[in-house]
């Protein structure tokens, strides 16, 4: 019972680290002119991904040759939270209001996502994601950050041409100046800091207690990473959903769901193999994976067709995950014997 607090204690830690630093790293990111998509596939998204990276990380390192198996709490976690992410997050956010996407989102940024993890499930294949690949991942973000980031300086350079004279810029440079003085970008960057500090006291908590849940229920790590810890982790993600959803902005809700599912693959995983070598389970690379994978491409050929997402897709993509958090719980094994 003291686990099952912990574990609830946690969640709701994450959730408002991640909801305080999703806000104002928002509000920072727009205070320096970046685009709504662009806002959403990194600081959104990297801010939202930030439980998985926490937990990850502190699984890994309570890693130990007693307990090698601890850290698959990560691996699972991030297979399900992208299962989750486009099946759950997305299906909500089409269910609520359609989603229309943009041509660089069909032809880019999910075709990239695909990418990202058909590569994450490649590096599974061996049975161990070496530390090796781990820095390989970690490399990877680092190239799509900054790919992002030199996109959004060429669409801010674009709008400033296109919607402003000389004079009118000048206005508009003043008029910020103005509202954002040194004491706002102060107040806002101590309330990510803020969120973060949440984000970790909830992901400490949120890793003892999964643990404890599984042992004491017979299931393994894996599994509950899989359900609990990466529905758990995806709240942020849902309530970012929901509020971009009921505000239109679907160009940030579509943002979050890629960038969180690029996050995890490469930045998550990466992070955690680094620590310590992650022992891949067989079923992970044969069945959640390629669900993932599955799950991803469905909601792909759904805007390529349509150029948009609506009630019915969403039902598809909702009823999909439902359908394989079914599968999980009602096939959970124990735990191998080590």
């Amino acid at each position: 019972w003291l686990a099952i607090v912990l574990f609830v204690v946690g969640v709701y830690l994450l959730v408002k680290g991640a909801d305080w630093l999703v806000e104002h790293a928002a509000l920072l990111a727009e205070g320096l002119g970046v685009p709504h998509l662009v806002v959403g596939l990194t600081v959104v998204a990297f801010g939202t991904s930030a439980p998985e990276l926490a937990a990850g990380v502190g699984a890994s390192i309570r890693t130990t040759a007693e307990q090698p198996l601890v850290n698959q709490l990560a691996l699972g976690a991030v297979v399900g939270s992208n299962i989750a992410n486009i099946g759950l997050i997305l299906g909500v956010g089409a269910v609520l209001f359609p989603i229309v996407s943009a041509r660089s989102v069909r032809r880019k940024e999910i075709p990239l996502m695909l990418l990202v993890m058909a590569i994450g499930w490649g590096a599974m294949f061996g049975g161990v994601i070496s530390r090796v690949e781990g820095a390989v991942l970690l490399a990877g973000v680092v190239l799509y950050t900054w790919d992002a980031y030199a996109a959004s300086r060429r669409g801010k350079k674009i709008a400033m041409v296109e919607m402003l004279d000389e004079e009118e810029a000048q206005e508009f440079e003043e008029e910020l100046a103005k509202t954002h003085t040194p004491r706002w970008w102060v107040r806002h960057t101590l309330m990510v800091m803020i969120g973060i500090v949440g984000l970790t006291a909830g992901a400490e908590l949120l890793v003892r207690s999964s643990v404890s849940i599984a042992r004491t229920l017979g299931v393994s790590e894996v599994v509950i990473g899989l359900t609990m810890v990466a529905l758990g982790t995806s709240l942020p993600e849902l309530a970012t959903a929901i509020s971009a959803a009921r505000k239109k902005q679907t160009e940030l809700l579509l943002g979050n769901v890629i960038g969180s599912n690029v996050f995890n693959t490469l930045c998550v995983v990466g992070a955690t193999s680094l620590v310590r070598p992650i022992i891949v389970p067989g079923e992970v690379v044969r069945i959640d994976a390629v669900v993932m994978l599955g799950v991803s491409g469905l909601a792909w050929a759904m805007v390529l067709t349509r150029k948009h997402m609506g009630r019915v897709e969403g039902a598809v993509l909702l009823a999909a995950y439902l359908a394989y958090v079914g599968y999980v719980v009602f096939t959970a094994k124990s735990p191998p014997v080590v």
